[in-house]
C-alpha cells in the first residue's frame, strides 16, 4: 500500500514538472483584469480612458436647487470656494468640478469630480478663511467652523476612492 502511494506522489511530481517544463516557452495569452471591458480595452490603444467610480457617481449626481434661506447664505459663501478648488479650465472652457446633490433641513451634500485630499481639504478651508469663516475645531476629516454667529461643521469625505465630497450641517 505505501508502495502504490510512493508511486502516485512520484508521478504527480513528473506530470506536474512536465506541465511546467512544456508551458514556460509559450507566449502568454492571459487576460489581464484591467482589459475585461470594452472600455479598459479601448484604453490601450489611447482612445478611451475608464472612469473612476468617483468620476462616474459625479457623472451621475444632479445639481439640485436650494430652497432654504440659510441653505443659501452658506451656499453662497462656500460655492465659489468649491469652484475655485475643483473646476477646471481646458481649451478656454471651464468644467465644473462641484455640484450640490442634497438640501436636508440643516444640511448640504457636495460631490467633486475627482478624490479629495488633504491638498484640497486645506484649500477649501483657506479660501473659507479669506471669505470671513473662522476654523473653531478640527480633526482629520471634520472642522467645526463659525461665521458671523453661525456654526457650521463640514464634514470631508477625504481619501476615499468610492466618492468625493463633503457635507455641511448648520
Amino acid at each position: 500500500m505505501k508502495k502504490n502511494i510512493l508511486w502516485i506522489i512520484i508521478g504527480l511530481v513528473v506530470v506536474v514538472g512536465l506541465i511546467l517544463i512544456l508551458t514556460q516557452n509559450q507566449p502568454s495569452t492571459e487576460i489581464s483584469e484591467t482589459t475585461s471591458s470594452p472600455e479598459a480595452m479601448l484604453e490601450e490603444t489611447g482612445e478611451i480612458i475608464p472612469k473612476t467610480p468617483i468620476e462616474i457617481a459625479f457623472d451621475n449626481a444632479k445639481d439640485v436647487e436650494i430652497v432654504g434661506e440659510k441653505a443659501k447664505d452658506i451656499d453662497a459663501v462656500l460655492r465659489p470656494v468649491l469652484h475655485n478648488v475643483f473646476d477646471v479650465v481646458k481649451d478656454d472652457q471651464t468644467i465644473n468640478g462641484v455640484k450640490m446633490t442634497e438640501e436636508f433641513g440643516p444640511m448640504l451634500s457636495y460631490v467633486f469630480n475627482r478624490k479629495l485630499t488633504e491638498v484640497e481639504r486645506d484649500a477649501i478651508i483657506s479660501g473659507l478663511e479669506q471669505a470671513g469663516v473662522e476654523v473653531v475645531d478640527q480633526t482629520a476629516s471634520v472642522y467645526t467652523v463659525k461665521k458671523d454667529n453661525a456654526m457650521w461643521v463640514i464634514t470631508f469625505y477625504l481619501n476615499n476612492d468610492q466618492k468625493s465630497g463633503l457635507e455641511i450641517t448648520f
